[in-house]
Parts: C-alpha cells; sequence; structure tokens
C-alpha cells in the first residue's frame, strides 16, 4: 500500500510539474533589483548518505555518493543510486570504493572515477544503467588503473587527463576501444586542466592551465598527437561548455580590485579551416561584479545556466533574448546550484542534503 500510495504521488507531481515538447519561459518577477523566475521545486529525494555526483535522463535521477561508518575511523561504502521519478530509489552498486564528483550517464550506461586514496584503487569505473538492485559490485567494471579528474566517454575511445602525480606534465590520454592501455597525445599543448567535447563527440577539445604568457587557451584535437589554438583569454578559465555550435564560457578577473565574472559566448571555427577566424566575433552575454559570482555554466535548448561561487541558486539567461536589452540574468526561484544537472525536461539539484526537481 505505502509503494502504491508514492507511485500515485509521484504521478500526480509529474502531472503538475513537467511539460510536455518544447519547454517554456514562465513570466520574470522582480524581487528588489534580482529578476527572479517563479516555479515550485518538489523534494524528490532524502539521501542518508553524501552524495558526490548527480546525473538524469527524462525518467531516471542517478546518484553516486558515500555512506559514511557508524563507527568513528571506520571504512566508508560507496553507492551509485537510481531514483525513477514513478518509483522508488534502487542501489545498484554497493562496496568500498570512494566515487568522485562527477557522473556521466552515456548510451545506457553509467561512469564515474576514483581517486588513488580509494579503497578499490584509482580510475575510470562504469556500470550499466539497468543493472539489477542490490547487486553489490558484481556489475561494476574497471575500464582503467588511472585517471585524472576530467575526462570524455566518447563512441570509439575515452579520453581523460594526466593523474595527480603527473599534474604538472603536459597531454591527456586516450583509451582507444580495441587497445589495453591508454595513449599519451598532445605532450607539446601545454599543461591541460580539462578536457570537453561536443554533442556526439566527435570533436575534442581541452582547455590549459595558465601559461608563461599570462594566458590561458582552448585547443581542438586533430584526432593524432596534437591539436589547433581555436582562442587564448588573459582572464581565468572558470568553466566551459560547448553549446552547438559555440563555446560558452565563465572567466574570473579582477575590476578595481573587485572580483568581476563574465559569461562569454563564441562561434567554434569549423575544423576543416574554412573562413577567417579574425571574423569570429565574442559576444559578452553577462557580468558581474563581486560575490557571489559565476561558476559552472552549462546549457539546453532554451537557457543557459550559471551556478554560483560559494554556493547560492541557480541562474539562467534566456537565449531568446541574446544580444538585446532584454537579456537578463535570472534567479531561478527556490534553488540552490551544488551538484545541479540538467537535462531537456526537468532540472534537478542538490540543497540542505535534499534532492530538488524543477519542471520546465
Amino acid at each position: 500500500m505505502r509503494r502504491r500510495t508514492l507511485l500515485v504521488g509521484f504521478a500526480l507531481i509529474l502531472a503538475t510539474a513537467c511539460f510536455e515538447g518544447k519547454t517554456r519561459t514562465p513570466e520574470v518577477a522582480m524581487r528588489g533589483d534580482e529578476p527572479v523566475a517563479p516555479g515550485s521545486p518538489i523534494a524528490l529525494y532524502r539521501p542518508d548518505f553524501v552524495v558526490r555526483a548527480l546525473v538524469a535522463d527524462g525518467k531516471t535521477l542517478y546518484l553516486s555518493g558515500m555512506r559514511m561508518s557508524e563507527d568513528e575511523g571506520g571504512p566508508s561504502t560507496g553507492l551509485i543510486v537510481r531514483v525513477p521519478l514513478l518509483g522508488l530509489p534502487e542501489v545498484i552498486a554497493e562496496g568500498p570504493f570512494a566515487p568522485m564528483t562527477k557522473l556521466e550517464l552515456v548510451n545506457g550506461v553509467l561512469y564515474w572515477h576514483e581517486r588513488y586514496d580509494s579503497p578499490d584503487g584509482p580510475g575510470l569505473r562504469s556500470i550499466a544503467a539497468d543493472a539489477p538492485r542490490d547487486s553489490g559490485m558484481d556489475e561494476v567494471l574497471r575500464l582503467t588503473e588511472f585517471v585524472g579528474n576530467h575526462w570524455v566517454v566518447g563512441p570509439d575511445a575515452i579520453y581523460f587527463t594526466r593523474p595527480d602525480d603527473e599534474i604538472d606534465e603536459g597531454g591527456f590520454y586516450v583509451l582507444a576501444s580495441d587497445a589495453d592501455k591508454p595513449k599519451l597525445v598532445a605532450r607539446r599543448r601545454g599543461v591541460i586542466r580539462s578536457v570537453l567535447a561536443n554533442e556526439d563527440a566527435s570533436e575534442l577539445y581541452w582547455i590549459t592551465r595558465k601559461r608563461r604568457d599570462g594566458t590561458w587557451g582552448v585547443f581542438r584535437w586533430d584526432g593524432k598527437r596534437s591539436g589547433e589554438e581555436l582562442m587564448r583569454s588573459d582572464e581565468t578559465f572558470a568553466s566551459l561548455t560547448v553549446d552547438g555550435g559555440h563555446f560558452v564560457w565563465v572567466t574570473w578577473s579582477e575590476d578595481e580590485g573587485a572580483p568581476l565574472h563574465s559569461l562569454y559566448r563564441r562561434p567554434i571555427p569549423p575544423a576543416d579551416g574554412e573562413g577567417d577566424d579574425a571574423d569570429i566575433e565574442t559576444e559578452v552575454l553577462a557580468r558581474k561584479r563581486g560575490m557571489p559570482g559565476f561558476m559552472d555554466v552549462f546549457a539546453d535548448e532554451e537557457h543557459v545556466y550559471l551556478t554560483s561561487v560559494r554556493g547560492g541558486p541557480l541562474r539562467r539567461l534566456a537565449k531568446a533574448h541574446f544580444g538585446s536589452e532584454a537579456a537578463l540574468v535570472t534567479t531561478v526561484e527556490g534553488t540552490g546550484d551544488r551538484l545541479a544537472t540538467d537535462n531537456r525536461f526537468n532540472l534537478f539539484w542538490l540543497d540542505d542534503g535534499q534532492v530538488w526537481w524543477r519542471g520546465k
């Protein structure tokens, strides 16, 4: 009876909170000097463990985390949990491992990585998203024996930055699907801080750490051992995402001693070399002086979302207003930004130890 009641409750939530087809933007209200997008977030799940990362598709939320031992100094337990929007939470992996703060869902498979101090050892791991519940570690696959903090799963290979003990050296690793060991590439293109890809992973990009000339660079991999520099900045790259045919990124700098956070957008030059890069303009979408500033950036079909330095609500900017005076960075009412994730229909985030869900 309890399960039936919960299912009915979730069905009512789904009917009232989600929009089918094209998402729509609610009216914007003003709260003092700050525009606010009204909404009714729903408390979806209160985990009894420390959440490290979350990811979602249209019907299910997935979380990675750790349950601390009740005995002081005792070992913690790693968890991968599946939370259907019309069902009850299911633990699909549980054991002596420590997942880091990234969880990806690619073609029905969940991926995460573990550091050198994980009880299971370092490396990239995976499990099928539809794995049976309470399967312990039986369904978990060990993909690599080491990994950096940034990685991309492509159709034919996995790409990852160098691990902590190699962090000051150049290049990144490529593990082809038919290879036993990863190969190091792009060693002469700077110390690589992070890797990312376009939607179908047909193009791979990386961001360098600060270079000797005081700039940060963004490169496109040539598929072999090197890459092409696409842009550079004398402001610190805080985050960057690929949104269709554009880069969208956040930088940090200073303005008269105060923190200045900027949001930019720029077309990605074609890989065939056609066109003149000098004709490509960088668009300033938003700037914020002082704290809390912008941190991570991600996007869907209609909005660009921004999390905040030192926590705070999610903010968003409607793409329909790019380049116009109506372009406002709007606070999404009732949100916290820790571990925010996004898909086409729903927005999820973790705040005060509870997972929240907001239909868009």
